[in-house]
């Protein structure tokens, strides 16, 4: 499917895209540039609270200690 880059720099995704991947009015996307293609995710709200959450929890951890230790 094709989609026209508007003035303002938006695209419009089209509808049948928008059903298959459950996008919707609010839902946070990932875009990524690689290889000469253009890339769009639907970020999974659950997942990214997740990272959240965790982020820094091995930072304390014996074995990563250790290892900066020996580096």
């Amino acid at each position: 499917m094709r989609t026209k880059v508007a003035r303002r720099h938006q695209i419009t995704i089209p509808k049948k895209i928008r059903e298959k991947a459950g996008i919707f009015v609010g839902d946070v996307l990932d875009i990524s540039y690689e290889h000469g293609k253009i890339q769009v995710e639907k970020v999974d709200e659950s997942w990214d609270k997740v990272m959240k959450e965790t982020k820094g929890a091995w930072d304390k951890h014996p074995l990563f200690t250790y290892l900066f230790i020996i580096i």
